[in-house]
């Protein structure tokens, strides 16, 4: 099984492993170091299983085979799989069946009973710290859940609504420290080769401190996910969702409205206002309008993937999908390297009495001169994309096909 390839939510992996995989192969502890292993009916070890534990939540597992049993490590992936694994593939897969005229608020709830699954699904990995995709996954979970909220707050009671809309921005602020410090560490080779060649290695007491503030917000976020504040909106939402036609509709006005219609109202209404958003946007615009229209877009793309595919054009919606992601390339770009800047400034003032720290500091200042030309490059190339994303022709298409 490769890479990030599979989780099981079980009391005892060994006799889950077991169960499926007898009578071909046997799963035990091998004598000495503990690690579990496959044999298969000759008693020849033929895999070896790599597992990360988050105690209470589940198993993240990644088959290791030995030398020349390529091909069983292959059957035994299947076995599992057929036996209640997940592959990572399917761990972050949105695609929800729906049909136009079904009723919005049931829609809805079946879209956000799935991203609960990618949240749970990747919440072991994330809190064991397998892989730093596990908590982007995560997050994007919930972004998507935030965004659904939002743009679909017609179906739900407005006192739900407050109280888990509160809760999910809580959530995904647990998480936010720990992900920024991930991509910077996970990129920092990149961001020091930015810096001249005769500065780099002055960039050292950066990369540590970066390290230890990494450490103090995992035991933060990890500390946030376990806590009792999580668990209970995680009951809590599971709860909301399971029923909402008997809820009253009459403070829920889109919960019986066709999810179709629904939907095409809200690509309409997002769609527009990006176009004037972004129209309004010149080379001397303040980095904050740029933000804006970014996060806007994640809305309308989200729309788009979660709703917008499964019951329109395909012909029609993946090509906004696409211009849309080319535009979100710039803005991201340009986001990316305002907030670069803006985290070299705060760090440099803790930089300034630790050993290195004087030349340190001359390196920083050199990778935000980079960081800016960055940043005014991305600017540049803005007109372009967003031509594209709001052209009259896209327009006049986005106004026909999500007519209803």
């Amino acid at each position: 099984m490769s890479d990030r390839e599979g989780l099981l939510s079980s009391s005892s992996l060994l006799a889950a492993g077991r169960s499926a995989l007898a009578p071909a192969f046997t799963v035990e502890q091998e004598a000495g170091t503990g690690e579990p292993v496959v044999r298969d009916e000759l008693g020849k070890i033929v895999c070896r299983l790599s597992v990360a534990v988050a105690p209470g939540a589940g198993w993240w597992v990644e088959l290791r085979p030995l030398r020349g049993y390529d091909k069983e490590c292959e059957r035994i992936e299947w076995l599992l799989l057929q036996h209640g694994f997940t592959p990572a593939a399917d761990w972050s897969n949105v695609d929800v069946v729906m049909q136009p005229l079904e009723r919005s608020d049931v829609v809805v709830a079946r879209v956000l009973l799935r991203l609960r699954e990618i949240q749970d699904q990747n919440l072991p990995g994330t809190l064991v710290d397998a892989d730093i995709e596990y908590l982007h996954d995560f997050r994007v979970a919930i972004r998507r859940t935030r965004s659904v909220l939002r743009e679909m707050r017609g179906v739900f009671a407005p006192a739900d609504l407050a109280r888990v809309r509160a809760s999910f921005k809580w959530l995904q602020d647990q998480t936010s420290a720990t992900r920024d410090l991930d991509v910077y560490l996970r990129d920092f080779g990149e961001l020091r080769a930015m810096a001249p060649a005769a500065m780099q290695a002055d960039l050292a007491p950066l990369q540590a401190l970066l390290s230890a503030r990494h450490q103090g917000a995992r035991a933060s976020m990890e500390e946030g996910l376990r806590s009792e504040r999580a668990r209970t909106l995680h009951a809590e939402w599971l709860e909301i969702l399971k029923a909402p036609v008997l809820e009253d509709e009459a403070e829920r006005p889109d919960a019986a409205r066709p999810i179709g219609e629904l939907t095409a109202g809200r690509v309409r209404a997002v769609h527009r206002r990006m176009v004037r958003m972004g129209r309004a946007i010149t080379p001397d615009s303040p980095p904050e309008d740029y933000h804006e229209l970014r996060k806007k877009g994640k809305e309308l793309r989200y729309l788009l993937e979660l709703f917008a595919k499964p019951l329109f054009d395909g012909e029609v919606v993946r090509p906004m999908i696409k211009s849309l992601k080319g535009l979100q390339d710039v803005l991201g770009m340009h986001q990316d390297r305002e907030v670069q800047m803006e985290m070299l400034k705060e760090i440099a003032h803790s930089l300034v009495a630790k050993p290195g720290g004087a030349g340190a500091l001359l390196a920083i200042g050199a990778l935000i001169e980079r960081l800016e030309a960055d940043a005014e490059a991305a600017r540049g190339s803005f007109a372009a994309s967003f031509a594209e994303f709001a052209s009259e022709a896209q327009c006049k298409l986005v106004a026909e096909v999500f007519s209803r």
